[in-house]
């Protein structure tokens, strides 16, 4: 049996001595349950305030502060927290077409959920 050559390229590089094995630089089954957990973070700490804000709603602080602006701030950064899940499929865990559409669906979260806080901040401004 025969072996096959090496590619052109990778003798002339072994030649100059600037030859370099394909590395794995896929870091994301190392760094998924990081950005999962502080996604879980971010969605647990965006409930605590809505309750927190549902519950002293009555007080004087919150009503200055308009709890339904309150309520629009906490779902946006819920919005846009979760942006970071999909930012975590590839195809280790997910069909192509699932992760088409994790991708695609980042850029849409990000900005709805952008889009809603600051509509809101700016609403208060004004």
């Amino acid at each position: 049996r025969e072996e096959t050559p090496e590619p052109l390229l990778t003798t002339y590089q072994r030649l100059r001595g600037v030859y370099a094995r394909k590395q794995e630089l896929n870091q994301l089954d190392t760094l998924r349950p990081v950005g999962w957990s502080l996604g879980c973070v971010v969605l647990a700490l965006s409930v605590f305030f809505a309750a927190w804000t549902f519950v002293c709603r009555k007080k004087r602080v919150v009503r200055a502060g308009q709890p339904l602006f309150l309520f629009m701030i906490v779902g946006g950064c819920v919005i846009m927290g979760s942006a970071i899940f999909p930012l975590g499929v590839d195809d280790s865990i997910a069909s192509k077409q699932g992760c088409t559409m994790a991708c695609r669906s980042v850029p849409w979260l990000v900005a709805l959920g952008f889009t809603t806080t600051f509509s809101a901040l700016f609403s208060k401004i004004w």
